[in-house]
């Protein structure tokens, strides 16, 4: 137990709480993570890794949750993010990370997105090969405080846009309360090629799965599918 203070730390130094690069058989559990410049927690090119009763804080731009790339067999458990970039990300490769993502599940958790998604899948890809393939990505038992975005190709609580030739399959979102948000969309599922990220659009998204999913307020933007 402890905390991981990174309030120091300006923006563009681009520091992690806690990066996993090209690792296996890791567990962080019961720790906070506070105010970092980028990802409270990054995860890339690893196998077998649990994320369990974290909470994370954070307030400057890009400084997400937890990210996913390139990865397999995830499980995040009982974390608490409220952060002011995507809550948690899912991509396929990106960076020196390279390869598909696939098995990851996250439940029984908390996301408030002060800024951007508090869940998104699909954006960067390995696209000079064509892209990857995003699959298995299961989300349970889930409680979303807010949303809050202003640009509307950033929009939605679940949001799945595949670009760089990114295929995104057998995803699931079960048992989800939404409370209230300030500004964005419920859902956003596209195919399509956003030019600040992509070089190339994405492929295909298909069998997305959605079960009981509760939402107390009024969406300020209708969901789409694209």
């Amino acid at each position: 137990n402890g905390m991981i203070n990174l309030h120091q730390y300006p923006r563009y130094s681009c520091f992690h709480g806690i990066n996993l690069a090209h690792s296996e058989s890791i567990t962080i559990e019961g720790i906070s993570i506070v105010n970092p410049p980028h990802y409270s927690v990054g995860v890339g090119g690893c196998n077998d890794v649990a994320i369990k009763d974290i909470k994370c804080f954070s307030c400057q731009g890009w400084s997400d949750g937890i990210d996913i790339m390139s990865s397999r067999n995830v499980t995040v458990d009982g974390v608490f993010m409220r952060n002011s970039d995507d809550c948690i990300a899912i991509y396929g490769s990106r960076w020196d990370f390279y390869g598909d993502s696939s098995n990851i599940t996250v439940k029984n958790s908390t996301l408030w997105a002060d800024v951007a998604h508090p869940t998104n899948i699909g954006c960067h890809g390995n696209h000079a090969k064509g892209g990857d393939v995003i699959e298995d990505i299961h989300f349970e038992n889930i409680d979303v405080l807010n949303h809050h975005e202003p640009q509307d190709d950033y929009t939605g609580v679940f949001a799945i846009n595949v670009g760089d030739g990114n295929i995104a399959c057998n995803i699931s979102y079960k048992n989800i309360r939404v409370e209230q948000y300030q500004r964005g969309r419920l859902i956003d599922l596209r195919v399509c090629h956003n030019p600040s990220y992509n070089p190339i659009p994405g492929k295909e998204i298909h069998d997305v799965y959605f079960e009981n999913i509760t939402y107390t307020g009024f969406g300020e933007l209708p969901s789409r599918i694209a």
